[in-house]
């Protein structure tokens, strides 16, 4: 008898407000007029943190590390200023400031080193995707699109988004705000 329980895709993600979240779309939707349906077309924006399989019980302690992290982590209002066309990696994303990606990078590496198990895959420097598999022709049809471009948000707020197998789109199942507050170590010690 196989006793294994159902595992499900989940991302933990850093989640900006809505009206962020409505500037990217704009983003995404000026970029579909131009070149047609395209991957993460209709990904909300986000900033991955790490993705990770896990079953029920798995994804209770893995709310739980999220809960203890979020405790000690400060929000900051960040900014994603730049546009990134990248042949070589087929997308379109934005990027931070400088203040921003110091701080984001600090920030995923809390997480990321908190929460690295056999299950866990770290997502790569802090980025907002506008598209992704892109072909070379597509990312030249992009090259002129967009103006100045200029998110910001709070970032205080980090999100667990599980896959709809059926939409193939992860969708947000609970967030978690960050507060800043000092944790002692003894708080981490049933962590590592």
């Amino acid at each position: 008898m196989d006793l294994k329980l159902k595992k499900d895709r989940y991302s933990i993600v850093v989640y900006p407000q809505r009206k962020s979240i409505n500037e990217v779309s704009v983003l995404k939707n000026t970029l579909a007029e131009k070149i047609g349906w395209y991957s993460s077309r209709n990904s909300e924006a986000h900033v991955t943190i790490v993705e990770f399989l896990a079953d029920q019980y798995e994804l209770g302690f893995y709310k739980k590390c999220i809960e203890k992290i979020c405790g000690s982590q400060r929000p900051q209002e960040v900014t994603f200023d730049y546009l990134s066309l990248s042949k070589f990696g087929q997308a379109i994303v934005l990027l931070p400031d400088a203040l921003s990606k110091l701080y984001l990078n600090a920030l995923l590496k809390a997480f990321r080193k908190r929460l690295k198990s056999k299950n866990t895959i770290n997502g790569s420097n802090a980025h907002i995707s506008i598209g992704r598999e892109l072909s070379p022709a597509q990312i030249d049809q992009a090259e002129n699109l967009y103006g100045n471009i200029n998110i910001a948000f709070n970032c205080d707020t980090i999100a667990i988004r599980k896959l709809d197998e059926i939409k193939k789109q992860f969708v947000v199942v609970n967030e978690f705000k960050l507060t800043g507050r000092p944790l002692n170590h003894r708080q981490y010690s049933l962590l590592y």
